[in-house]
């Protein structure tokens, strides 16, 4: 007798020709009807939202396997957050933007040959491997320098952040700490023109050789790569006194940042500061209330990035929230602990002076001491209620670990 092809599942079943794919590769396809509305908030709560809402639609249903194809890498982990909660083996078809494809390559979910339907059959049969195989510090580590390589910012290192945290690996934050200032990242050109197996190559022996869904992760690499040109560099800068921290990405060259600090609560605030002309070149823009509790669910402040590459402005930004993915100019984000914690960025008033550098690592203001600790942080409001992203802001991690459920 036969034996019933596997079943896979794929959610966001009707934008992708991958059920014809899959369906022809041997397997039975599996819709995962996943909610499309999603409660208002940033990009950390929207992927605890799809990696709960797919964890329960995955245990309903008799899976042997996982085909993920989304578009955003809120969905992406999300869904990867699930199918390691599960055990599900599961494949990645390559999404679009070459920091996603290039972290996922390097944790060994995107086949480097074959096709994903094909990859996705033979696993389900076979039986694995299995997310917990594939995740580990070495693994972590390629994801870590493959996406900063790149052109990620540093919305990567929290996601990866969280999946570490499921996996149960220990000590990727400072994993982090380590190896995004050491990786810089490489031209968007250079990364379109040679791709994400050349880029990987690039890496050279700072690259584990990995277990894949498709063999090991060096055997579908080219063998030789030319030389990356660096565009951009991650620095993690830190405040002595009280061990505040924050995640800089920055131009190549720039070793420090300083200026007089025009201090918002909300993004809106500040964009409409910019677009009224409120801003000047020797500004440093402070935008408080956008973390995991006070977005709630860590903001990504891609209007404010919108609307200062309209004026013309470089000024640079610190915020508790998240820079915006290929922004120019410095900007400081993930600030931790945030101001909806009571961290020391919501004791910054308009006019003091803020010095941020990056070789040195150091967070410094011009405001003493004693007047700084004597500052009543400035009141963000919390999302009250008994709802979904309530319920997330009272158990939210730091950004550094992950954003998500403590």
């Amino acid at each position: 007798m036969t034996p019933p092809a596997p079943a896979v599942g794929i959610p966001f079943f009707e934008p992708s020709g991958h059920p014809d794919a899959v369906l022809a590769a041997g397997a039975e396809p599996v819709p995962l009807r996943l909610p499309k509305a999603r409660p208002a908030g940033g990009v950390a709560l929207a992927r605890e939202w799809v990696a709960d809402a797919a964890e329960i639609s995955c245990a309903d249903t008799d899976l042997q396997a996982l085909l993920l194809a989304p578009a955003d890498p809120e969905e992406i982990f999300g869904m990867l957050l699930a199918a390691a909660r599960l055990g599900l083996p599961t494949v990645c078809a390559a999404p679009p933007g070459a920091p996603l494809s290039a972290t996922l390559t390097a944790l060994g979910f995107v086949p480097l040959s074959g096709d994903a339907a094909d990859a996705v059959a033979g696993i389900s049969r076979g039986g694995g491997p299995r997310p917990g195989e594939l995740l580990d510090n070495f693994s972590l580590a390629n994801a870590l320098r493959a996406g900063v390589a790149a052109g990620g910012g540093p919305g990567l290192l929290v996601h990866l952040s969280a999946l570490a945290r499921e996996a149960g690996v220990a000590g990727f934050s400072q994993m982090a700490r380590v190896l995004a200032p050491e990786t810089p990242s490489t031209d968007p050109g250079w990364v379109a023109e040679h791709g994400v197996p050349t880029l990987l190559t690039s890496l050279g022996d700072a690259l584990h050789d990995v277990p894949t869904v498709s063999g090991r992760l060096k055997e579908g690499l080219p063998p030789a790569a030319p030389v990356p040109g660096g565009k951009h560099r991650f620095a993690f800068v830190r405040a002595r006194a009280s061990g505040a921290e924050a995640v800089c990405r920055a131009p190549d060259g720039v070793s420090e940042v300083a200026g007089g600090c025009r201090v918002f609560v909300g993004e809106g605030a500040a964009v409409r500061a910019v677009r009224g002309g409120g801003v000047g070149a020797d500004d440093l823009l402070v935008v408080l209330g956008c973390g995991p509790r006070g977005g709630p669910g860590l903001l990504g402040l891609d209007d404010l990035g919108a609307a200062l590459g309209e004026a013309g402005l470089g000024t640079p930004v610190v915020t508790d929230g998240l820079a915006p993915e290929g922004v120019a100019g410095v900007w400081a984000s993930l600030f931790s602990p945030e101001a909806a914690a009571g961290g020391v960025i919501g004791r910054l008033r308009d006019g003091d002076r803020l010095r941020l550098d990056l070789d040195g690592g150091s967070i410094r203001t011009d405001v003493g001491a004693d007047e700084f600790r004597s500052r009543e942080p400035l009141e963000i409001p919390l999302c009250a209620g008994g709802g979904y992203a309530a319920r997330y802001v009272r158990q939210a991690l730091p950004a550094l670990e992950g954003a998500g459920f403590g």
